[in-house]
């Protein structure tokens, strides 16, 4: 199982789940239609996170003729409809709801890996209450959200927003105490240099934010790039210190294997397929010790169902298909199914978004 090692340790019930999932995928026959993707609404391109689909979502650029008919004019597209958007709606859209990074499976795996790979301690209780508390947030948000009749999703549309922060008031009071436990657990930790990491579309620092208050980022070296420059005006404005710049994760100035981890949220599937593989390959050349991808809109067919949204995408990619580019350029990956996770670990059959994958990847010496 190699790269989670310390993330989903030898003998835990996690790490037998992630044996399960892994075993199920390699061995399933593909479906011929892929899942429709549940929850949520998010105009995306290279710059957001947690994105999920809903009806009536709002979409982020101009209508127009036709899409973009190769990779640059594709971006350029994406960037000009992004540049249209309100500062603090970029700042904020993702990180309520079921895409808090306090409470989303996803994110708090993702912090704790890096944890793993700083720290040699076990720290497998206090991840196990964290994912608990994240099925926590998720039961109650369900059950307000329908109790209030609202769809949940990531909006930049004023209204359908306040409708997501009015749910997202049902876990408010209790939604941020990991967040102290583990500051006060890391308060004290030294390691010897740190870690390098690159996060591709980091947003308004979407989950920047989360490393710092969790005491993760004063550990790291980190870098984030966006393609919008509004996003990254956010981020400079709350760590006016850290590494922030204005780029496309389709060719970066950076050398080949510059980073130890390459971090990428929700970004791929909002992509035309020639233009995802690009990006792929630019985290594959950039990471030197392992890549941790999240995906919201992805399933166990055997090819990617493009599905064009106006001037972008909304694909629904192939696990195998995305798996095989990785392992091919970069190494073993180890794939996580949240649904399954979550079921499987805490007995909770309803998470946020039954396609959301986590693919943890480790170079092939």
């Amino acid at each position: 199982m190699g790269s989670l090692d310390k993330f989903v340790p030898p003998g835990s019930r996690r790490r037998a789940v992630a044996g399960k999932v892994l075993r199920q995928v390699k061995n399933r026959v593909p479906s011929k239609q892929p899942d429709a993707v549940q929850t949520g609404a998010a105009p995306v391109a290279a710059a957001p996170k947690r994105a999920t689909s809903a009806p009536g979502f709002q979409h982020a650029g101009p209508s127009a003729k036709g899409r973009p008919t190769d990779v640059n004019e594709e971006q350029r597209t994406l960037k000009s409809s992004w540049a249209k958007h309100d500062p603090d709606a970029l700042d904020s859209y993702l990180v309520s709801g079921f895409q808090n990074p306090q409470v989303n499976a996803q994110s708090i795996m993702a912090r704790h890996l890096l944890v793993d790979v700083l720290f040699d301690d076990d720290f497998s209780d206090l991840k196990h209450r964290e994912m608990e508390h994240c099925v926590k947030a998720t039961k109650a948000l369900h059950k307000r959200a329908d109790e209030l009749g609202v769809t949940m999703g990531s909006y930049l549309d004023d209204a359908k927003r306040a409708e997501v922060l009015e749910v997202a008031e049902a876990i408010r009071p209790w939604q941020g105490e990991f967040e102290k436990e583990w500051a006060a657990t890391l308060a004290d930790r030294t390691v010897d240099q740190p870690r390098k990491v690159l996060e591709f579309a980091c947003g308004s620092a979407n989950d920047y934010r989360f490393f710092h208050r969790y005491g993760i980022a004063k550990h790291l070296d980190y870098t984030g790039v966006d393609l919008n420059d509004k996003n990254i005006t956010n981020a400079k404005r709350r760590f006016p210190g850290v590494d922030f710049q204005v780029g496309s994760v389709h060719e970066l100035p950076y050398a080949d294997r510059s980073y130890d981890d390459v971090v990428v949220f929700d970004l791929f599937e909002h992509m035309s397929i020639e233009a995802m593989e690009k990006a792929v390959s630019e985290a594959c050349r950039l990471a030197d010790k392992r890549l941790l991808l999240t995906f919201f809109s992805m399933t166990d067919a055997p090819e990617h169902h493009v599905r064009p949204v106006r001037t972008y995408f909304w694909n629904v990619l192939s696990r195998t298909k995305v798996q095989e580019l990785i392992e091919e350029q970069f190494g073993p990956v180890e794939v996580i199914r949240i649904r399954d996770l979550i079921l499987d670990d805490f007995g909770y059959d309803n998470s946020y978004n039954k396609n959301a994958w986590t693919f943890i990847a480790k170079r092939r010496a």
